[in-house]
């Protein structure tokens, strides 16, 4: 097919469409579902990844590096993230030539908007919960179209799923309001609390965004909500809709919750669910996974069924080492979610628990760094690692010293590291049979683990 004869939802396509950034997890789902469906794809990226060589053998044409001359003439859409500047070479030379220009969150609502979508949204819990409902509505041989932002072992590593039925699941990001694009059919709310801080200046904003997005909902469609959440519960307060809480105090009781290095076990009202992973927060996302497959239609047996085999999301308190001692990998980089990993962490270990945190982007950093001290505190020992900046600029007197001089002052004992190899020395020298390491942040303090846990090995 060539391209320009079939558009996307109203999104008129007239040639090829280039990606800024095309081996990014949020953007590789969405080219291959491009090329799948016969157009034309170019892309460029920083560097060589096995992402951009799965793209490249699927017929994309790529280029590495960010250069005006990427986009080709017969480019008709560009596709970017919010991490690209206005100043990107790529899209000023779009901006000149007139080529149209959207955000991927865009093109993701044109996508999935016209098909059965249920769409996972909250301040914590997202890619889990997305992915659980993605193995379920699988499992029962739905054949969804899924876009997640974690990579996924039952979907080869992907972090996408192409399928050809009338469903499809997503996870619904607020970040720069991306969530604003989709009309679920379904909308799963786990959570809302501050955070984003570059974007929401409040608590009272990012509610305000929630309530936009749950506006967006088809008419006659389904709510699943945490009913345990004050601000949830602020988003659906006056709300006329068909609607299912989940939570400790609602009609969808979680009760009897159970942990163990076996996994986790709790009912749903009188249904009991098994999990082999661990961590509090799964079962708040798994109760909403079992309400949204069941809304689907899926039967409760296949849905538990599902739930007991499902293996986790690559760095989501990931075991990757367990031997004489454990070493976890996890993305928590939100004080909630630092605390509630090592709540979890606290219930199984044998030894010390052990935390290598790297700060995420200093708006988060300098907002919160007195709670990070606070969450971190469960732990026995302590390092810090200096902030990973992400999309941000140096902001002035927001390091990690900032968390390191609340946290002194409980008690723990902490240390701050400047990199990787200083943080490897320091953890060969302290980690002793049973304890517990994890890493924690959602940027490359995962690299690191696979360093240490690679020494370990010899």
């Amino acid at each position: 097919m060539a391209a320009g004869r079939k558009n996307i939802g109203e999104l008129k396509i007239n040639g090829t469409v280039h990606f800024i950034g095309i081996g990014g997890i949020g953007m590789c789902g969405l080219a291959e579902y491009l090329l799948v469906k016969g157009y034309r794809v170019t892309g460029s990226d920083i560097t060589r990844t096995a992402i951009t060589d799965r793209l490249s053998k699927k017929g994309a044409k790529i280029k590495y590096g960010h250069k005006a001359g990427n986009i080709g003439r017969d480019v008709s859409l560009v596709v970017y993230t919010s991490a690209v500047k206005h100043d990107n070479p790529e899209y000023a030379s779009a901006v000149e030539r007139k080529i149209k220009t959207v955000k991927r969150a865009f093109l993701l609502g044109e996508i999935v908007n016209g098909k059965i979508l249920i769409a996972v949204s909250g301040t914590h819990g997202k890619t889990s919960t997305t992915s659980m409902i993605a193995k379920i509505l699988i499992d029962a041989k739905y054949d969804p179209t899924v876009f997640v932002g974690g990579n996924l072992d039952f979907l080869g590593g992907a972090a996408y799923r192409i399928g050809k039925s009338r469903y499809a699941v997503v996870e619904a990001d607020e970040y720069d309001r991306s969530f604003h694009t989709l009309k679920p059919s379904i909308a799963v709310m786990n959570n809302i609390e501050l955070d984003h801080t570059d974007i929401y200046k409040s608590e009272k904003e990012i509610v305000e965004s929630f309530r936009k997005f749950a506006d967006l909902v088809k008419p006659n469609g389904y709510f699943v909500t945490n009913g345990d959440d004050r601000n949830i519960r602020k988003v659906m307060k006056g709300r006329l809709c068909r609607r299912a809480d989940f939570g400790k105090k609602t009609v969808n009781r979680i009760s009897s919750v159970k942990t163990d290095t076996d996994g986790i076990r709790f009912k749903l009202n009188e249904i009991q669910i098994k999990l082999e992973i661990i961590g509090g927060h799964n079962v708040y996302n798994s109760a909403a996974a079992f309400i949204a497959g069941s809304i689907a239609g899926v039967k409760a047996s296949v849905i538990l069924k599902s739930l007991a085999s499902y293996p986790g999301v690559k760095r989501r308190l990931e075991l990757i080492w367990d031997k004489a001692y454990s070493v976890y990998d996890d993305y928590a980089h939100h004080p909630t979610e630092v605390s509630s990993s090592l709540a979890s962490l606290n219930e199984i270990k044998k030894g010390k628990l052990i935390v290598a945190f790297q700060p995420h982007t200093y708006t988060r950093t300098g907002k919160f760094y007195s709670e990070f001290a606070k969450a971190l505190s469960a732990a026995d020992v302590v390092y810090l690692l200096p902030v990973y900046a992400a999309r941000e600029l140096p902001a002035n007197g927001v390091t990690s010293k900032l968390i390191y001089d609340k946290l002194k002052k409980t008690g723990t004992k902490c240390r701050l590291v400047k990199g990787a190899g200083d943080l490897i020395k320091a953890l060969e020298k302290s980690v002793r049979k049973g304890d517990c390491v994890v890493f924690q942040g959602a940027g490359d303090v995962t690299n690191i683990s696979r360093i240490f846990i690679k020494g370990a090995g010899k």
